[in-house]
């Protein structure tokens, strides 16, 4: 059975050292947002993480990557941006960078993913943390007093960050929109990847194999699930190694 999402880490500079991991694996319009990016980390970030994601897809479909199409167009403005999707594919792709850090995942349904890196030791270490009430417009009252309640503020507000943007991703409906879920009754631990929470028809995973300074989350869709908390037979994460990212690019058909 095909896992729910696959997802991968990995730092972009490794990353770009594989076959193919250059520019030239993004579509025009692509190159032409890279175009505008000013610094070379949110350079190579932007373009590890878009080739993280064509593998992903490959590794789900067993096709070649250089016929993975991302494409992305704003339902708003019809801007190149917005919600990524794979040219002439139903299933669900998403991508997420943090300072040299990149993260994707590609699912049958709609995905979303996000990963953010903690502050240093010196501005984490009794500091009080970010004011949780300046986020009023995306986190409830529930949240912020988890926040605010915690030993350690930054790690609980950048779980609940990451938890939020990830379903905001899946959704596609923004940041206000989250206003109204509530995710305070969830540990501000990170569950593993064999235990996702479900809230109705999505199930909402911590991501473990990080970097010990990167907290992340992936949200998919997965029709027939139900609230809850814990293993469901539907579900699945086919969390990616580096290996693994080595051996999509060595299969017979699949290389860039």
């Amino acid at each position: 059975m095909t896992a729910a999402v696959t997802v991968a880490v990995a730092e972009s500079d490794r990353l770009l050292t594989l076959p193919g991991a250059g520019a030239g694996v993004l579509t025009a319009a692509e190159r032409r947002r890279l175009a505008a990016v000013r610094t070379e980390r949110a350079r190579a970030d932007f373009v590890a993480a878009r080739f993280l994601a064509r593998l992903c897809v490959a590794r789900r479909t067993g096709g070649p990557v250089r016929d993975v199409v991302l494409e992305q167009r704003c339902r708003v403005c019809a801007g190149p941006h917005g919600r990524p999707r794979v040219r002439g594919a139903r299933g669900g792709v998403s991508f997420s960078y943090a300072d040299g850090v990149v993260a994707a995942s590609a699912a049958e349904h709609p995905v979303g993913i996000d990963i953010e890196r903690l502050p240093g030791p010196a501005a984490r270490d009794g500091a009080p943390g970010p004011d949780p009430s300046g986020y009023g417009h995306v986190l409830t009252r529930g949240e912020i007093d988890r926040i605010r309640g915690s030993p350690a503020p930054h790690s609980a507000f950048l779980r609940l960050w990451v938890r939020k943007e990830a379903l905001v991703k899946l959704t596609a409906e923004g940041l206000p929109a989250m206003a109204g879920v509530d995710l305070s009754h969830l540990p501000l631990r990170p569950a593993g990847q064999a235990r996702p929470y479900r809230l109705g028809r999505r199930l909402l995973y911590d991501l473990s194999d990080v970097p010990s300074d990167v907290v992340g989350a992936v949200a998919v869709t997965v029709p027939g699930t139900r609230a809850g908390f814990g293993p469901t037979a539907a579900s699945g994460m086919q969390s990616l190694t580096f290996d693994d990212l080595i051996d999509t690019l060595s299969l017979p058909g699949v290389e860039p």
